[in-house]
């Protein structure tokens, strides 16, 4: 990945305007969420993603897959879809007796 340098200034308000470039190449779109962080003189930009929490675990994050069934959703994460694979596994056998 190439690295380039954008030098640019804040206005009145705080605000800096974030390259045509990058926002192409990002896929920025308006209203796009971005996380901002501080680490000594450094600020870091990121573009940020809304993620759904695991309907199992709780957990958000990036490894976290959205299964869409007709009208609805259902987000997992790798280790809420191994819990749901066994419970689902468990009931089933339990069921077949029956």
């Amino acid at each position: 990945m190439n690295k380039k340098k954008y030098i640019r200034s804040l206005d009145e308000l705080g605000r800096i305007v974030v390259p045509k470039e990058i926002r192409k190449n990002l896929q920025l779109g308006e209203k796009q969420m971005l996380e901002i962080s501080t680490e000594g003189e450094r600020i870091t930009i990121e573009k940020y993603d809304n993620l759904v929490p695991c309907l199992v675990t709780g957990v958000s994050n990036k490894g976290n897959h959205t299964f869409i069934f007709g009208n609805g959703a259902l987000t997992l994460s790798p280790q809420g879809i191994d819990e749901l694979i066994k419970e689902l596994e468990d009931f089933k056998s339990s069921n077949e007796d029956s």
